[in-house]
């Protein structure tokens, strides 16, 4: 679980998948809208952003958010250790997409 730190609060953080790789962090206050009739949350700070997943999303947003002022810290869990195996995995696909690739160019030019 993340919490951020907000104007001298602990928050919860909240990250949802809009479409495809796009991401909505958003930091909950835990607080009511005072000017509202009915009682309902207080408005969120959100912030929208791409990633390729949950985590990354999250670590991304609350990292903008910390650089831009509008939270004075973050507390954040340890990535997942499927998650950075299937990114070493694909990064090692792409590595021998890229030399089985250089390996047929190599062919051609010596026929």
């Amino acid at each position: 679980m993340a919490k951020a730190i907000w104007e001298g609060k602990e928050c919860d953080v909240r990250v949802d998948s809009d479409l495809e790789a796009n991401w909505s962090v958003s930091i909950l206050s835990g607080e009511y809208d005072p000017v509202s009739l009915i009682k309902r949350p207080a408005a969120p700070l959100i912030i929208k952003l791409r990633a390729k997943s949950r985590w990354l999303a999250m670590d991304a947003g609350l990292r903008t958010l910390k650089a831009q002022g509008k939270i004075s810290d973050y507390t954040i869990e340890a990535r997942p250790q499927a998650e950075i195996d299937a990114e070493n995995a694909e990064k090692a696909r792409l590595a021998a997409k890229k030399v089985a690739g250089a390996k047929a160019v190599e062919e051609e030019e010596e026929a």
